[in-house]
């Protein structure tokens, strides 16, 4: 007789690995030996299958296995009854390995009674035939769970939510891909975590908590079922792709120092850039996602993940809300302090804060370095250009980290005692001094008629003394520009219009804030935000120093393109792409068919108005450029205050920096979706400002608040309900701003298309 234990073993009893069973039955065997909550059952064994085709009980025939002598079969197996629904799962040896999965490949029977175990099995071992090498065909057998909530999850170490796709019922209907179920993320829990969520979602955390324990950090592919009491593990295998996860994004800090649309080769250079920018942050900490982008490109537009710099914030124990309020956008995920995971991140967070105790002086020597480097050489091509490109990028970004962090708290201590624009006020950064530092000229413009006649006719005077003064401060700032984050815009000694143009125009003398005397109390404070917040905007004066340089090189190899027939036009070398830059080097041809098509996707994505954050599936069709319509007068749109009082004017709404017209005594309030240096002189031309997006430390807030105009930033859709012409008010103590009118006086608005 033979005997019975040859053929099964119970799961939980930790024999799979030592018999060999394939890696399905041997995930379940263990997690069951693990306590996990797996259901009663049995892996039948290989070997039943090849002992049935010995004996004649299965036969092969027509491409099927029969069975012929079921009586023999059963009382040879004599399986224990463990429920009076089973479920009969494939689990051959083919299945669940590490870079194959097959899942769904070959076939499970549900709701299969005790009697009929042996058709199942015989159904089950029928689909094996559909893999042709050889391969231990174990098959479990295990209880049916009477299941109200079932799915399956996605647990991966690059995320701090696992994703699960969850139907209600079984869930052969939801993997067999005959429903779509519901698509969710659920916040991950640590060790001495308890859930979050309530109902099936909590206990399936606890599941997924467990899961992690038992097999290690790694990405796992987990199928459960829930009877609303307790939610059982039926699968676990490695997840052997990663999964593309409905993420959000943001612009944040690239829509103030960017065009509305990037030029091709700079929104190319920073996706390039990306893993050695996020990498900054890996350094402190090796458990943060080595593989996950940290920029995509969307519609010709680098965006930032915001999900993994929250992630980032979450697995650190951080307010979540700290990376929005740094680089602007607001916080969709809404998660707090958690103590116990900022005990576990202790480490990181002093070699984080000590990095910015150092930051000043890194940048300082970075700084010097940045003197140093960006020189033609004798041999200089596209490709050395564009990798000293990408090097420059890439350091001063990372720097930027570094002295961003270390301004971000004790600004935010400022704030919150009310004292950041009264200290702000008082102090001048070298980006502030480029408006100004243009004083001594507007002064003399101001005392000279002829002169302001040839500037208003768009002409650069010949005044031997007004020369002077333009030259000299050409030759300290000439280097900067407008949008002069983007590689291919122009800067001041090469554009000069829009700053010459902002000569004759008389700006008005703002006076600080008082200072209430108990502000001495926090000077230390202020005295360490001012350190940082100068070697920032020295830091970024220098890089665009190295950068007109590199521009400067990039033009003439464009020439020198140009010229042997690589290139149609010098300036088409902003619309290629890093690489295929690089390709020029090697003997490729750029030809008009392909400009051509270049110049009309660059047309489409011009079109995008994207808003503060999105996420990647969202329908890209609805932002398109369109203004809402309704009567928005006596409303007021909410957003932060970066100074202290109030301006009233007409709006002037504008993408680029383009002066207001002089011909009304009314001031104008600047309306934009974002601001930098380049808009020094549009600064000077209004009473207030109006931001859609932007941080506290963005280089555009500081400047405002140095100037100390009435400022509000982070009025989300400012730009598409405010038009050029309407009455409002901007009350920056109250962070607010308010439509008293609509379309005073229509204004044309002639905005500076993008330069491509």
């Amino acid at each position: 007789m033979l005997k019975s234990e040859r053929f099964f073993v119970r799961l939980g009893a930790a024999l799979g690995s030592r018999l060999g069973v394939g890696p399905k039955a041997a995930s379940l065997d263990r997690a069951a030996a693990a306590g996990l909550p797996v259901p009663d059952g049995l892996i039948v064994l290989d070997e039943l299958f090849g002992e049935s085709l010995r004996q004649g009980w299965l036969q092969a025939a027509e491409g099927r296995f029969v069975l012929h002598d079921v009586a023999t079969f059963e009382r040879a197996l004599n399986l224990p009854v463990v429920s009076p629904r089973l479920a009969v799962r494939s689990a051959f040896a083919v299945e669940d390995g590490a870079t194959k999965s097959l899942a769904g490949y070959f076939d499970s029977v549900l709701n299969v009674a005790p009697q009929d175990v042996a058709t199942a099995l015989c159904e089950v071992w029928c689909s094996s035939l559909r893999h042709a090498a050889p391969h231990r065909r174990d098959v479990i057998v295990m209880a049916m769970v009477d299941a109200r909530w079932a799915g399956v999850a996605a647990t991966e170490t690059d995320h701090e939510d696992d994703l699960i796709n969850v139907t209600e019922g079984l869930a052969d209907d939801l993997v067999g891909g005959r429903v779509p179920g519901e698509t969710r993320n659920l916040p991950k829990i640590n060790a001495f975590e308890g859930p979050t969520e309530s109902g099936f979602a909590g206990r399936l955390q606890v599941l997924l908590r467990d899961v992690r324990r038992v097999f290690g950090r790694g990405n796992w592919d987990v199928e459960f079922a829930d009877d609303g009491r307790r939610c059982w593990l039926l699968q676990v295998r490695p997840l052997t792709q990663p999964v593309t996860r409905n993420e959000w994004f943001t612009y944040a800090n690239h829509r103030e120092i960017l065009p509305p649309l990037p030029s091709r080769l700079m929104t190319s250079l920073i996706a390039s850039c990306a893993q050695d920018l996020f990498d900054y942050y890996r350094d402190f900490d090796a458990r943060l996602p080595a593989n996950r982008p940290f920029i995509e490109v969307f519609a010709g537009r680098p965006f930032i993940n915001l999900s993994l710099l929250a992630d980032m914030m979450r697995l650190w124990g951080l307010p979540t809300r700290l990376v929005t309020d740094a680089i602007g956008g607001r916080d969709v995920f809404g998660q707090g302090l958690r103590w116990g995971r900022l005990w576990r991140s202790w480490r990181a967070l002093v070699r984080l804060g000590w990095a910015q105790l150092q930051s000043v002086g890194s940048a300082q020597n970075r700084i010097a370095w940045l003197a140093q480097v960006g020189q033609a050489s004798d041999s200089d091509n596209f490709t050395t250009c564009l990798t000293d490109l990408q090097t420059v990028y890439t350091a001063l970004v990372r720097e930027m980290f570094s002295l961003t962090q270390a301004i971000s708290g004790p600004m935010a201590a400022l704030r919150r005692l009310g004292l950041l624009s009264e200290w702000a006020a008082r102090h001048e950064t070298i980006t502030t001094r480029l408006m100004t530092d243009l004083d001594p000229l507007r002064d003399y413009v101001q005392a000279h008629p002829s002169v302001v006649d040839v500037l208003r006719r768009g002409g650069l005077p010949h005044d031997e003394t007004f020369r002077q003064l333009w030259q000299d401060y050409l030759a300290r700032y000439g280097f900067r520009g407008i949008f002069e984050s983007d590689i291919a815009q122009p800067r001041y000694h090469e554009q000069p219009e829009v700053l010459l143009a902002s000569l004759w125009l008389p700006r008005g003398a703002l006076t600080p804030p008082p200072l209430p005397w108990f502000a001495w109390l926090v000077y230390p404070v202020w005295w360490q935000a001012r350190r940082a917040l100068d070697a920032r905007e020295r830091l970024r004066h220098a890089a665009m120093q190295t950068f007109d340089r590199l521009r400067q090189r990039l033009k003439r190899l464009a020439e020198q393109a140009c010229a042997t027939g690589a290139l149609p036009a010098a300036e088409d070398v902003w619309l290629l792409e890093v690489d295929e830059l690089k390709r020029l080097d090697g003997g490729w041809r750029v030809t008009p068919d392909f400009l051509a098509t270049r110049r009309e996707e660059q047309a489409r994505f011009a079109e995008y108005d994207f808003p503060d954050v999105f996420q990647r599936f969202d329908d890209f069709t609805a932002f398109i450029r369109a203004r809402a319509g309704g009567d928005l007068v006596g409303q007021r749109l909410p957003g932060i205050g970066l100074t202290r009082g109030t301006a009233e004017g007409r709006a002037w709404v504008c993408d680029t920096p383009t002066l207001p017209p002089g011909d009304t005594d009314e001031p104008y309030i600047l309306v934009a979706r974002a601001v930098d240096a380049g808009w020094i002189p549009v600064f000077a031309a209004v009473a207030g400002v109006v931001v859609e997006i932007g941080g506290d430390l963005s280089h555009g807030s500081i400047v405002l608040r140095e100037l100390g105009l009435p400022s509000v930033t982070n009025v989300r859709g400012v730009t598409r309900v405010i038009q050029t012409g309407d009455r409002i008010r901007v009350q920056a103590s109250e962070g607010a701003v308010e439509v008293l009118k609509s379309g005073v006086g229509a204004v044309s608005l002639a905005s500076t298309p993008a330069h491509e």
